[in-house]
């Protein structure tokens, strides 16, 4: 079939540098403008074939949507961004495959940032999504980010804080209750007559990792005869763990914790995977180890760990939920960023107890 010239020449038609648009898309692929707009909007209202001439039309002419002109065009962007502080984390794909389902079924389209630890990283992603003019943000951060949320909010972009409280009522946030796991985590070990607990942490100026640290504290102040060491590793990884049993291994017996309480899984199965190696401390019977996150290899390691289990999936679900609601709201508000009281879901972790601190 015969299609007409189009009005606007990309360098893939005729080789001229005029502006493509997407009437010529429309009139190269024999469809209405309406349906050019869905193929990038919202495809599934449309049939495969369409779809393949649109594509076809889309490839042959070289356009290129401006979404950055439809948003301030209709005041509807179609992107969310999510900054994540540690891309690296067992828990982190999880939480976000669980968010990019749920925005994809709303036909839109999620953008991952990674601030890789840094506070000043982080604003400035947080800026970039402002400047992109997305619809929404959820961040789980390093630093306190509430003052900026609430500008963003001001200007009409909803947002929600992911792993960690809000501190403000009109922030809407998704968290775990980080405090009553390391209570679980840290009873199960003095129940077992643990009394030297090594509470194995990073940087403590994470609010995650600190809340672990007061939970774990809140039970080792209600025992007498029981101590809690903290023991510095550089970052939550295999290998940190590894480094950190060799360190206790090269301990006197008398010296060592007889039980480890690790703020993650990653640590704990390095810790414990070097332990079995290097034969000269067992688990659970010199040590017991604990970690935290029950990730897919946790029952599945050398000595099956006992952790604290954490809803990530479920969180990351409940966080683009309570995004997209917010947006909502937000789009019909009289003003954008109005105060009121802003949804705070906590999810409440759960113990399992496996081999690595009670034997097989």
């Amino acid at each position: 079939m015969k299609r007409g010239r189009p009005h606007g020449q990309g360098l893939g038609w005729g080789g001229f540098l005029n502006k493509v648009t997407i009437r010529d898309v429309a009139e190269f692929a024999q469809v209405s403008q309406a349906t050019v707009s869905n193929y990038f909007h919202k495809p599934r209202k449309l049939s495969d074939a369409t779809r393949e001439r649109i594509r076809q039309a889309v490839e042959t002419l070289g356009f290129v949507p401006n979404d950055a002109a439809r948003t301030l065009r209709t005041g509807v962007s179609p992107v969310i961004g999510y900054v994540a502080f540690e891309l690296a984390s067992a828990t982190t794909p999880e939480i976000a495959a669980a968010i990019e389902r749920r925005v994809s079924a709303q036909d839109m389209y999620l953008l991952m940032a990674n601030d890789t630890g840094s506070r000043m990283r982080e604003r400035e992603y947080l800026q970039l999504f402002e400047q992109q003019r997305v619809a929404g943000v959820i961040i789980s951060p390093v630093g306190d980010v509430e003052a900026e949320l609430a500008r963003l909010r001001r200007r009409g972009i909803a947002s929600v804080l992911s792993a960690r409280r809000a501190v403000s009522s009109v922030q809407a946030s998704v968290s775990t209750d980080h405090v009553a796991g390391a209570r679980l985590a840290v009873q199960h070990l003095i129940e077992l007559g643990r009394r030297k607990i090594g509470f194995v942490a990073s940087s403590l100026d994470l609010q995650q990792i600190a809340d672990r640290q007061r939970g774990a504290l809140s039970v080792i102040e209600t025992v007498a005869d029981a101590t809690l060491e903290i023991i510095s590793v550089p970052e939550r990884t295999v290998e940190a763990g590894i480094a950190c049993a060799d360190r206790l291994a090269r301990r006197r017996p008398a010296d060592r914790p007889d039980a480890l309480f690790c703020v993650n899984d990653l640590l704990a199965i390095g810790i414990v995977s070097s332990f079995v190696a290097g034969r000269s401390v067992r688990v659970p019977e010199d040590i017991a180890v604990m970690g935290y996150d029950d990730i897919e290899f946790a029952q599945s390691t050398i000595v099956p760990l006992s952790t604290v289990r954490t809803p990530h999936a479920q969180l990351g679900t409940a966080a683009a939920d309570l995004l997209l609601d917010e947006i909502a709201l937000l789009r019909g508000s009289e003003r954008a960023g109005e105060e009121r009281v802003a949804p705070q879901i906590e999810f409440t972790p759960e113990l399992v107890v496996r081999a690595s601190t009670i034997g097989a």
